[in-house]
Parts: C-alpha cells; structure tokens; sequence
C-alpha cells in the first residue's frame, strides 16, 4: 500500500513539472553561446562590455502555470475560467516579442562582430598602403602590393557579409515592432515597452559598430591618396631622368 501510494505521489509531481518554453530554451541557448564567447575571447572585459545590454536584457515569455505548494496531499483543480482568450492572447503576444527580441540580439551581435573584423581589415589595409609609400621604386614593392589586394579581397568579404546579416537584422527589427504593436493592443503594455526598447538599442549599438568601420574607411581613403600622390610624383620623377639620360645619350 505505502509503494502504490508513492508511485502515485511521484506520478502526480511528473505530472504538474512545468515543460520548457521557447523562452526557456532560448535563454539556455544565449547564455551558453555567451560563456562560450566570453571564454574565447582574449579580453573578457571587451565580450562583457560589448555584449551588455543585448543578451541580458529583460525577457518576457508566457507566463507558467504555477502550482502552489500541496496541502494535506490533495490535488489542486484549476479553474477554467481563469483561462481566457484575453489573456492566452496576451502570453502568446509575450511569446512572440520575446522571440523577436532574441532574433534581434543575435543580429546585432552577428553584426556587430563583422563590423569590428571589417575595420580590423580596412586598418590592416592603412598599414600596408604606409608601408608601400615608403617602399615605391624599391624590390619589395610589388610584394607589399599583393599584400595589399590580399587583404582587400577579405575586407571586402567581411563588409559584403556584414551587409547580408544587416538585412537580416532589419527584418527583424520590423517583426519585433510588429509584435510589440500587437502586445499593445493584446493588453500586454509591459511587453510592447520592452520591445520599443529592445529596438532603440539595437540600433544604436548597431551605429556605434558602423561608425568605427566608417572611421577607418575615412582613414583609408586618406592614405590611398596619398599613395597616388607619391607614386605619380615618382613617375613623374623618373620620367624626367629618363628623358635626361635619352637627351645625354643622343647629345654623346
């Protein structure tokens, strides 16, 4: 008797253990991408500071069913009139901006990280076209100009790749509006202020990464003019000792 009543009083906890929610594995799955991130990274005061804010912000999900603690081992009835269409609408919509909200903080970090590798790229390129200045008309010029295309073919690869993950990005910027405007009119206005919010500051962050990388294209457009600069006056250089040694020659 003592054994069927604790297979019954196990069956009954089975029973009531709440499954995992999107939100839950969603949760799970971020915090493991970010541990494996910050443990990659050489410095994990930049991973932390450049991740806060994305990963960690406030997330909402549909609200569990909560099972009160049990009383004298009798089973609590739920009510089914507290399950209304209001309010089931109103969870899926927290469901969906939470979905959204994740599909946006996975963009902008995707983005944000091939921003920071484009203008690793571009001031890789700075250094390079410095030293072909100071190596025009010398033996190793030619090899420092492969240096040069080399790593122009991979920043170019980067910023066509940052492109593509920003047209994902605004997809989802505009789904997570949606389902912040949805959540509104659901009655859920805490969820759709969470979202407004999730918006603004994915993209500002997004234009503070686009920002380093339009600064270091400045800072290469600077350098590639002035390297024309001193390749056409070398040519204009040695074209006149040209002519001279023509002229010196002809004159002998």
């Amino acid at each position: 008797m003592a054994s069927s009543s604790s297979s019954y009083c196990i069956l009954r906890r089975l029973f009531y253990l709440r499954p995992l929610s999107f939100c839950d594995i969603g949760a799970t799955i971020m915090r493991r991408r970010i541990r494996f991130q910050i443990l990659k990274s050489k410095s994990t005061r930049w991973w932390l500071h450049r991740l806060a804010g994305l990963g960690t912000g406030l997330s909402l999900c549909a609200k569990p069913l909560v099972i009160p603690a049990e009383e004298d081992n009798k089973l609590l009835d739920i009510d089914p009139k507290s399950l209304t269409h209001s309010s089931l609408v109103r969870n899926a919509a927290t469901v969906v901006v939470d979905a959204a909200s994740a599909l946006v903080s996975q963009s902008v970090i995707a983005a944000i990280e091939l921003h920071q590798q484009h203008a690793q790229h571009v001031y890789e390129l700075i250094r390079l076209y410095e030293q072909h200045i100071t190596t025009i008309g010398a033996p190793m010029e030619e090899d420092v100009w492969q240096e040069i295309i080399g790593e122009r073919v991979k920043a170019d690869d980067v910023r066509r790749a940052a492109l593509e993950v920003e047209t994902v990005l605004e997809a989802a910027i505009r789904t997570l509006e949606h389902a912040g405007e949805a959540a509104y009119q659901a009655g859920s206005e805490t969820a759709s202020l969470i979202a407004g919010q999730r918006v603004t500051l994915a993209m500002s962050q997004l234009e503070v990464a686009k920002a380093v990388s339009s600064n270091a294209l400045q800072e290469l457009a600077s350098v590639q003019e002035l390297s024309i600069t001193v390749t056409s006056k070398h040519a204009e250089q040695e074209s006149e000792e040209g002519q001279q040694q023509a002229a010196e020659t002809a004159a002998a």
